[in-house]
């Protein structure tokens, strides 16, 4: 799947309204919060992802995060930790994290952009990409450890497991 377009490429400078076009564009689900924040949904293999794209206009930085709806119980935080450390250095960009006091795993990544020069739809193109192929990936894994009980090891071999065949 291609997001971009190149009718796209007109000049939008506010990053929100680029990422809210594109999405658009693309008949993706999408809720502009703000001024800041626009949130969208997409249809994934295991579950619809939502994501969030918040612009932080005094540090230059979008920020997009894909909260996984997930929380680490407190007997399970241990191994879901070592699970994150075995991920994010697979990750070529963005991260997961564990988000504060509520526990939630959340995939999280930013960009950081030239002042005035907004983000072009190639790179929020990437943004969206990256947040759905780590989502796709990792999302098994983290359920393997949450709730079958499996450690951070099964968990990471089960996912990068490629099937040959069909059932």
């Amino acid at each position: 799947m291609s997001l971009y377009e190149p009718s796209l490429e007109t000049e939008i400078a506010d990053p929100i309204d680029m990422i809210e076009t594109l999405a658009r564009s693309q008949d993706m689900e999408t809720q502009r919060v703000d001024d800041t924040e626009v949130h969208l949904c997409l249809s994934g293999s295991w579950k619809d992802i939502s994501l969030w794209f918040s612009w932080r206009a005094e540090a230059q930085v979008l920020q997009i995060g894909a909260p996984l709806e997930l929380k680490v119980p407190a007997q399970r935080r241990a191994e879901v930790l070592n699970l994150l450390a075995r991920i994010n250095e697979r990750l070529f960009i963005g991260h997961f994290d564990i988000w504060g006091e509520s526990g939630e795993i959340v995939y999280r990544n930013g960009a950081v952009l030239a002042e005035r020069q907004g983000i072009a739809p190639g790179q929020a193109e990437v943004l969206l990409r990256s947040a759905m192929e780590a989502f796709e990936l990792y999302y098994p894994a983290f359920n393997y450890v949450v709730w079958a009980g499996k450690t951070a090891e099964e968990a990471i071999t089960a996912s990068i497991l490629e099937p040959v065949g069909s059932a």
